[in-house]
């Protein structure tokens, strides 16, 4: 954006912009989700530091439903990230809250990224986070294990699950160890 503004003459307004996107930033909640037939060894690298580790699968038909029900969290966007050349000169120009966060530079394609986006009363103080109430079994299909989880990490989750009234939902093994698995 700083380049951007620079290139068409507007250097004096860079400080401005940055100061309104910073807020913005710190006002806007994200939770990110893959869009994907199946779970990849790209995913658990970037988001497991320490396996074993799990992945929620949901459909986007369920994260819907939780966004519309949830009318008390409500401004809630359910949005599709769309992914461009940020180094071969696109822009993205943004005239509204929502569509600077609906965007990545192409480096990021493999997440093929879906997200909930609340952003509540710009007026008030932001909290440090935004609870949004849901069922876990409204949203949870199945539960996935990191690839390299024995028996007795899968024995920890469906106990934890069990707890936690989940026991219904399958919990799987990641697709690079069902072959053993099975």
């Amino acid at each position: 954006m700083n380049n951007w503004l620079i290139k068409i003459g507007y250097e004096q307004v860079v400080h401005t912009e940055e100061t309104d996107r910073r807020k913005i930033r710190q006002q806007t909640y994200i939770s990110s989700w893959c869009i994907a037939a199946s779970d990849f060894d790209l995913m658990w690298k970037a988001y497991i530091r320490n396996p074993p580790g799990i992945a929620i699968k949901s459909s986007v038909r369920r994260l819907q439903s939780v966004c519309d029900k949830a009318i008390d969290c409500w401004p809630l966007d359910l949005t599709l990230i769309t992914y461009y050349d940020q180094a071969g000169g696109e822009n993205i120009i943004s005239s509204d809250r929502l569509t600077r966060f609906c965007y990545k530079d192409n480096h990021f394609h493999l997440d093929n990224e879906i997200r909930i986006i609340h952003w509540p009363n710009i007026l008030l103080p932001s909290p440090d986070y935004v609870d949004l109430p849901v069922a876990l079994d409204d949203v949870i299909v199945s539960v996935v294990m990191s690839p390299g989880a024995d028996d007795k990490h899968m024995i920890e989750i469906k106990t934890m699950m069990d707890k936690l009234h989940l026991g219904d939902i399958p919990l799987e093994y990641s697709r690079d160890d069902r072959a053993v698995a099975d």
